[in-house]
């Protein structure tokens, strides 16, 4: 009974902590609009090339996140390179999200772009 109530805790935490992800991802995109966009996409686009890239060449991407990181995907063992490498990129996605949040700002510093405020919609 405390295993069902401690995988129950873990998995509401899992939900809590990709909510906050969420949220959190709403929020920069809120604030610094354009340079979010700068910052997430190119590390999605790494992240999918390289998943790609190791799962093409015969590596266990899958079995990797989960073994390391505790990361689960839904990717078959007998899926195409591509569903394989999705799965385990959107898997990876809250390893991510930590370098976005860091990087976020330098973009928008880089590309002059002034964080608006929370709530400010006429902000630039």
């Amino acid at each position: 009974s405390n295993n069902n109530n401690n995988n129950r805790n873990n998995s509401n935490r899992n939900n809590k902590d990709n909510n906050n992800n969420v949220n959190s991802a709403k929020s920069l995109l809120k604030k610094y609009g354009i340079a979010y966009l700068a910052t997430s996409i190119p590390l999605a686009l790494l992240s999918f090339s390289i998943c790609y890239a190791l799962v093409d060449r015969g590596i266990d991407v899958s079995g990797i996140l989960h073994s390391t990181l505790g990361i689960d995907t839904d990717a078959a063992n007998n899926a195409g390179t591509f569903a394989i490498a999705y799965a385990a990129h959107k898997a990876a996605s809250p390893i991510r999200f930590p370098p976005t949040v860091v990087l976020t700002p330098i973009v928008a510093k880089i590309i002059g772009k002034e964080p608006s405020e929370e709530g400010d919609d006429d902000a630039d």
